[in-house]
């Protein structure tokens, strides 16, 4: 263990734990033992957190540091179960309580999140995209360190989990050295603009395809390019235009290249062809049901109240199967759409809202999904990653040795040791 800067925890230490500290300093010191859970399910997603603990106790305290891990790392935790019991100097511990428990909370609820959803859609492959909903690099990394945990649980048990992070930084927690994907409505709209420079019509053309041409142009040694297809509202003509260059004579899958089609409409509209009657009769088919309402049945089946996120099976209809946006609807239409002209190679990135419900409501209709592209295994309610701690236990000098009194605050008594 190594010291901290003494500053850096005392900037960051809430003022309540600093005069504790102070006051045992007068009284004479205890070796306490925390008991930290958190109130949500989790999978303990704990190693950076002790880590931290490890780091910043400091290395001369009379009373070293101990930490007994009940989870671990990886294991899915009940609410309410202790991860970890700490024991130490409470003039030590209590100044770095906070910093502690910033650092579990978070990681451990992303870490549920990213296995309940690689679960819900074992076949298809996850890339994480939470970095632009992060506030930085600290929460970014907390919640791509639990993702990469929670995709391991998940691939233990035969799903394919998260292949990689949009980032460069947090790569290395899924295995790789760079950050993946490939492009963003912003690349399509530059191709658009070149376009109009240039004279050409965009309504004649396709920008989407004038943007898949800069990309292999630029990175010709990418093995697949994942083009993105609703810049213009025309999601099934461009990426059929896409399809005819890239696999025609001389295109891109002559020498062995990949591609796919990231889905991103937006809640505002219908994916290209589909409203609200051909998004029903085309789960109908899909799901040889006979009425919209045996499609909900089929799609909340094994679902309980809590993880509908206080949702109405009407709201849900709306968002994930009939409506606008990227729906179960959509991603069906468009691969039959891909598959009657022939181009049953081209793979489906579906991203928009992929939280763990939308991943079961698809994972239910066995919707065609190759790749999820999301950010929602960040916690939707942030009280669900408020982690906490309580001392269950102090030990005061006696002796040669110390005297333990059990004591933990009113209702808290499942926490204690033993």
């Amino acid at each position: 263990m190594t010291d901290f800067d003494p500053d850096f925890v005392s900037a960051r230490a809430d003022a309540y734990f600093k005069k504790t500290a102070a006051i045992v300093a007068e009284n004479g010191d205890a070796r306490v033992t925390y008991a930290v859970f958190l109130r949500s399910d989790a999978v303990a997603a704990l190693d950076p957190a002790v880590a931290f603990l490890e780091a910043a106790y400091p290395s001369g305290a009379d009373i070293p540091l101990a930490v007994e891990r009940l989870a671990a790392e990886g294991a899915v935790t009940p609410s309410g179960k202790p991860l970890l019991y700490v024991t130490g100097s409470l003039i030590a511990l209590a100044p770095l309580e906070t910093l502690l428990l910033q650092r579990v909370g978070f990681a451990c609820v992303s870490a549920f999140n990213a296995f309940a959803m690689c679960r819900a859609l074992p076949a298809s492959a996850f890339l994480a995209m939470e970095a632009r909903h992060t506030t930085g690099d600290d929460m970014h990394l907390a919640a791509s360190y639990g993702a990469a945990v929670g995709s391991r649980t998940a691939r233990l048990m035969g799903a394919r989990g998260f292949v990689g992070t949009s980032t460069d930084l947090a790569a290395p927690l899924f295995g790789a050295e760079r950050g993946l994907g490939t492009m963003p409505h912003a690349l399509i709209g530059y191709a658009k603009a070149l376009m109009l420079r240039d004279g050409r019509d965009p309504a004649v053309e396709s920008a989407t395809l004038e943007a898949a041409k800069l990309y292999a142009a630029r990175f010709p040694e990418e093995d697949g390019y994942t083009v993105l297809v609703d810049y213009d509202g025309r999601e099934v003509a461009d990426a059929l235009a896409v399809c005819r260059w890239f696999f025609g004579p001389g295109g891109p899958a002559a020498s062995g290249r990949t591609l796919a089609f990231r889905l991103d409409t937006h809640g505002g509209r219908h994916l290209e062809g589909l409203d609200w009657d051909e998004s029903v009769r085309t789960l109908l088919k899909w799901t040889h049901r006979a009425t919209p309402g045996e499609v909900a049945k089929l799609a909340l089946a094994g679902l309980d109240l809590e993880e509908l996120d206080g949702l109405s099976s009407d709201e849900i209809r709306d968002k994930i199967l009939f409506g606008t946006g990227v729906t179960a609807a959509a991603v069906i239409f468009f691969r039959k759409a891909l598959d009657d002209a022939g181009f049953k190679a081209a793979r489906i990135v579906a991203s928009s809202g992929f939280d763990t419900l939308k991943c079961r409501v698809f994972g239910n209709l066995s919707a065609p999904v190759d790749v999820v592209g999301t950010g929602s295994f960040l916690p939707s309610k942030l009280s669900r990653a408020y982690a906490t701690a309580d001392i269950v236990r102090y030990e005061l000098p006696e002796g040669d040795g110390w005297r333990a009194f059990d004591l933990v605050k009113v209702g808290r008594e499942y926490l204690k040791l033993g």
